[in-house]
């Protein structure tokens, strides 16, 4: 590891992909989202209250799709694969909260 001054066009370059990169990896994540309807039970009072249905996201964690997305992240990267790592456990951050 060595000190790179921040002013060095290397480092915005890097600040553009990630950028880039993070706002493909949430779009893939977007169009794949399934929404479901809950169904909530909720207890007050002694009283079991059934609210309405609603539609909730979820988001797709499962193994095989990470690793398409990844793949997918993977072509045409300037820089080491961990980056790539880097930007989609961000993507799932954010599409989290």
């Amino acid at each position: 590891m060595y000190p790179v001054p921040i002013s060095d066009p290397r480092v915005s370059e890097l600040i553009t992909w990630y950028q880039g990169t993070l706002q493909r990896a949430i779009d893939v994540i977007w169009d794949n989202i399934e929404w479901k309807y809950r169904f909530p039970k909720v207890e007050k009072g002694g009283q079991v209250i059934v609210p309405s249905k609603f539609k909730v996201p979820y988001l797709p964690k499962d193994r095989s799709f990470k690793r398409r997305l990844r793949d997918y992240l993977l072509q045409d990267r300037p820089y080491a694969a961990h980056w790539v790592n880097a930007v989609i456990r961000t993507a799932y951050s954010i599409m989290e909260s």
